[in-house]
Formats: C-alpha cells, sequence, structure tokens
C-alpha cells in the first residue's frame, strides 16, 4: 500500500466515524437530558458502602452530577425543584465523603448561589470546606462574596473576605476589598473581582462558560453606572431614562445584556437589567 492510498484510507475512515460520533454523543445528551434526577444514598450509608473507598465514591458521584446538570443544560431543560434537591443533596454527599475535594465546592459556588438562588445553602457546604481546607483563601472569599452580594450582610461578609486577605496565595487586593464591604459600594465592580477569580480557579468548560457569560453582563452595569456618576457630576441630577445617557453623550451605546434583559436604573443610581442575569431555568426553589 502506497502512502497516498493510506492517506487516503485513513481519511475515509475518519469521515465515516464523524458523522458517528456526532450521533453517539447527540443520542448521549439526549438520554442525560431524560434522566430522572433519582436518589442519593445519605452520607452515612454511602461511606459504609464506600468499603474504605470514600474518594473514589466521591469522585464517582461528582462526575454524575455534573453529567446530570450538564444534560439539562445542553438540553436547554429547565431545572426543578426536584432536580436542584438533588444536586444539593450529592453535593453535600460528595462532600462528606471527600471534604477536602475542591471541585465540589466550586460547584456549589458556580451553581447553587447563583442560578439556584440558594447562596446560604452554597455556604453551608463551603463553611465545611473551609473547616478541612483552612489555607485556601478562596472559600472564605467565596462566602464573603455570597454574604455581600446576596444577602446583603455587610459586616459578616466582610469579616470572611478578611479572613481571605490573610490566607497565603491570596490577591492583594483583597484587604482593600474587604474594608470597602464594610462599608456597601460598587455592587457591580465586587461582582466583576469576583467572577474573573471564579473564571480562572474554575475547570469544569461548562461552568466556565456559564461564568463568562455573567461577566461578559457585569461589565455592562459596570460601563453603565460609570457612565451614570459621569452624568451626575455634569448634570447634577440622576437620568431619568437609559437613552439620555446616550443622547447626551455620556456613553457611546448601551451595552447588550447577554440574558436578553432591559436595563433600568434605581433612584440610588444603581444599574439592573430586567434579566436579573440568569437563563431563567429555573421553575421554583427547593423546598417551594
Amino acid at each position: 500500500m502506497t502512502l497516498r492510498s493510506g492517506l487516503l484510507m485513513i481519511g475515509l475512515l475518519l469521515a465515516l466515524l464523524y458523522p458517528l460520533s456526532q450521533s453517539i454523543w447527540g443520542e448521549r445528551y439526549r438520554i442525560q437530558s431524560g434522566t430522572p434526577a433519582g436518589y442519593v444514598i445519605p452520607s452515612q450509608y454511602s461511606r459504609v458502602l464506600s468499603l474504605g473507598n470514600r474518594g473514589l465514591l466521591s469522585d464517582l458521584l461528582f462526575l454524575k452530577a455534573v453529567s446530570f446538570f450538564g444534560g439539562r443544560s445542553i438540553a436547554g431543560q429547565k431545572m426543578t425543584a426536584e432536580d436542584w434537591n438533588y444536586l444539593v443533596t450529592s453535593i453535600e454527599v460528595i462532600t462528606d465523603l471527600d471534604p477536602y475535594f475542591l471541585d465540589p465546592y466550586f460547584l456549589a459556588e458556580g451553581l447553587l448561589a447563583w442560578d439556584a438562588g440558594l447562596p446560604l445553602k452554597a455556604n453551608e457546604i463551603l463553611d465545611k470546606g473551609i473547616e478541612h481546607r483552612p489555607d485556601d483563601w478562596r472559600l472564605p472569599f467565596f462566602v464573603g462574596f455570597n454574604l455581600f452580594y446576596f444577602v446583603q450582610d455587610y459586616p459578616a461578609a466582610a469579616d470572611y473576605i478578611m479572613r481571605a486577605a490573610q490566607l497565603p496565595g491570596s490577591p492583594d487586593y483583597l484587604q482593600t476589598l474587604a474594608a470597602r464591604l464594610a462599608y456597601y459600594g460598587g455592587k457591580s465592580m465586587t461582582a466583576l473581582l469576583f467572577l474573573r477569580e471564579m473564571i480562572e480557579e474554575a475547570d469544569d468548560p461548562l461552568l466556565r462558560k456559564r461564568l463568562a457569560k455573567r461577566l461578559l453582563a457585569l461589565e455592562g452595569a459596570v460601563k453603565i453606572e460609570a457612565a451614570v456618576a459621569k452624568y451626575i457630576e455634569a448634570e447634577g441630577q440622576s437620568p431619568k431614562t437609559m437613552a439620555a445617557l446616550v443622547d447626551k453623550g455620556y456613553i457611546d451605546a448601551l451595552p447588550e445584556d447577554p440574558y436578553g434583559g432591559k436595563w433600568g436604573l434605581l433612584q440610588n443610581g444603581r444599574v439592573f437589567s430586567t434579566s436579573k442575569f440568569a437563563d431563567h431555568v429555573i421553575e421554583s426553589e427547593p423546598g417551594n
């Protein structure tokens, strides 16, 4: 067989395998999207069933949880209350089996706090991580951010951020950020710092993609807030409409919200979007 004929044969095989592989992956996601949430064996029984291999069972349950959410997300299906309960329980069991396993804590922060609207549940899981990974500044940083951004408990948020700032490897700006959180201000800018840190640390491609989309939305909010500040300084009052920022040249154009929402302005000068920076895949919170 000549080199040319060999290359032609390889090319033919690849051409045949590609549609087959696409079909297999499409069927895989179809099956995953239709998979019910199911039952998660409680931690006290999972420890026994692991037969001393808690780390391995924790890894398997984590992959199952990520695959479950990924199937729902790729298929564009809504996460139901049952689905979120399954994910919450899975992460709780995973971190009970292996409390030193970092990825589940990132999953809790990236999905439960933002997508499920359960920041306190995310913090409960993150506090477990803080107990077992006391030198990891990212975990108290996440808890502090949730307290600030979602719960509006600024003193408690400042305490956690300051705790994170004192740990090795933490960014220099955390000291300033902690002081800033003690007195409310710059919510969107604080969120930008947080999300950039999350994207840099997250390994899961799906989570990184979701965080990057949220970062883009917040960058738009920060850009508008800067224009509003300039408007107030020059005009002596807040703009009555978003269009006034463009009409008077304080911003070239309003950035698009990647979630499809419309920008608005609160009386205190804060910018918001009708989308609330969410894909609207949640039907109701667990327990409702």
